[in-house]
């Protein structure tokens, strides 16, 4: 039986090992001016009515938010923010 039993314990520590090397990193700082996600929104202006990566309409109740240049921008989901995120002056600009 302790034979049977060291390779599942030695398999399973190397299955752990494996998956925490895997893990996604956190994503990196960008210089100058960061999109980070609003803490304050009551006291920020909103930006508009637009989500500036595919352009659907949004409003101030939407969950997914960012603070960039002083503004509250909304999105309608978590890939739009994160494409925000990564490029904001790219979308504020446009």
């Amino acid at each position: 039986m302790k034979f049977k039993a060291l390779p599942l314990a030695i398999l399973a520590a190397l299955c752990l090992v494996a998956c925490q090397q895997n893990a996604p990193n956190a994503p990196k700082a960008t210089p100058t001016e960061q999109a980070t996600p609003s803490v304050q929104a009551e006291t920020l202006p909103w930006a508009g009515d637009k989500d500036l990566v595919c352009e659907m309409k949004v409003d101030r109740t939407v969950e997914d938010t960012v603070h960039y240049g002083g503004k509250i921008y909304g999105f309608c989901g978590l890939s739009c923010k994160e494409d925000f995120q990564a490029n904001p002056a790219k979308y504020v600009g446009k």
